[in-house]
């Protein structure tokens, strides 16, 4: 078979699609190549400016580690199905489809509905577009939604040592250039196993594991819970609440048009149309509309003056902000936010959760990764954070 390559800096190698494959044809569909215009840690770049990676680059690197994984797991001696092979590699191509522009940072505010939801929906146009069959779309499917009877098939693409973990780790690592994101994917990949049809890790790559399990802890406070790109975030919602609420009360506004038809009438077909730029474009606009709120926030955002960080220690605080924010004529459902660290897309390990991090010891034990470290780091690096974090405006002078 000829293959079409790709040049992934990342891993300095190429990902290698065959010509003529339904995989070639997925990567030069339209849904596919939306992502290519959708930034992989949204608007994170306010904070690390290499950040312009993007969704389509992190797909193909998903599409690429599942296929190493494959070969790994053929080396020890399992065999697979050619259709279930199959069907995890498109899921693994295909995942983010359903992303909205700037990624999390808006899911739900375009329409209302998570970003996997929508990956099904693109599925389907697929399928009408023929491009891939009933058949590949129910498999897909059922492991996205996790209902794929051999486990290991969803585990590959969304457990808590996946392919989609282990490349936007390392990615992310790489054009925020951090450098304690960098986690030793092949040596991890190396490592893979499975037990009843479970991944598990082998435990010669213990080390690469619990390296695994600190840099996704360090990349989490480090680059996705950073409190510049939580507020960006923050922004960028309460620009979009304020939006609905207008449109909604047949305001009119300008902005992009496929945008505004996409909120008023929740059009999925047209949301598939937009990318980062429709928000941009738009945010630029709302600096000259007549609504203040509206023109305040995008304002805020194109200059960078985010709101600010405030950790919170007691209740009280939240209620003296919000009672501040009203006397000083700021409306707190656009001018505060509090945010959990637990309610972030992006998480650290958790070793409570059921597709924990399984380690194979011999044929008949099986360890959850933290229970065999030699101290217990990872069971503190693995414990629930409970803070709460508020952001409200800068200039605002509070006695808190």
């Amino acid at each position: 078979m000829k293959y079409k390559l790709f040049m992934d800096p990342v891993y300095d190698e190429f990902v290698m699609v065959g010509r003529g494959s339904t995989e070639e044809k997925i990567i030069n569909s339209t849904l596919m190549q939306r992502l290519r215009y959708i930034r992989q840690l949204g608007p994170c770049y306010f904070v690390y400016p290499g950040a312009e990676h993007t969704r389509f680059q992190h797909s193909l690197g998903v599409y690429w580690l599942v296929q190493k994984a494959f070969s790994f797991l053929e080396k020890r001696g399992f065999s697979f199905d050619k259709e279930v092979k199959f069907c995890v590699s498109i899921a693994a191509l295909t995942h983010d489809l359903g992303h909205s522009p700037f990624s999390h940072a808006l899911e739900n505010s375009i329409v209302p509905y998570k970003h996997e939801d929508l990956t099904i929906r693109a599925l389907k146009l697929l399928k009408n577009q023929k491009i891939i069959d009933e058949s590949t779309v129910g498999n897909v499917r059922k492991i996205i939604e996790k209902n794929f009877p051999l486990p290991f098939a969803h585990q590959l693409i969304s457990s808590q040592l996946d392919c989609d973990r282990l490349d936007y780790l390392r990615r992310d690592a790489f054009y925020t250039g951090v450098s304690f994101g960098k986690v030793d994917v092949n040596r991890i990949l190396a490592s893979i196993d499975l037990h009843e049809d479970n991944l598990a890790w082998n435990f010669k790559g213990f080390n690469a594991l619990e390296s695994y399990v600190m840099s996704r802890y360090q990349m989490y406070w480090a680059v996705y819970f950073h409190p510049v790109n939580i507020s960006a975030q923050v922004l960028l919602q309460k620009m979009l609440k304020r939006l609905r609420f207008l449109l909604l009360g047949n305001n009119d506004v300008e902005m992009d048009s496929l945008l505004k038809e996409t909120i008023i009438n929740k059009d999925v077909e047209k949301f598939f149309l937009l990318t980062d730029a429709s928000i941009i474009s738009s945010v630029y606009q709302f600096t000259l509309s007549s609504d203040t709120v509206l023109k305040d926030l995008s304002t805020r955002f194109v200059k960078r003056q985010f709101f600010k960080p405030i950790e919170i220690e007691s209740p009280q605080i939240v209620l003296d902000s919000k009672e501040q924010l009203i006397k000083q004529g700021y409306d707190p459902d656009y001018y505060m936010a509090l945010i959990e660290p637990a309610k972030v897309a992006y998480s650290y390990y958790s070793p409570k959760k059921l597709d924990a991090i399984l380690v194979k010891m011999n044929e008949n034990r099986i360890e959850e990764v933290s229970n065999i470290a030699p101290t217990d780091a990872l069971k503190s690096l693995s414990r629930k954070v409970k803070k709460t974090i508020l952001f409200i405006p800068p200039e605002l002078e509070f006695n808190l």
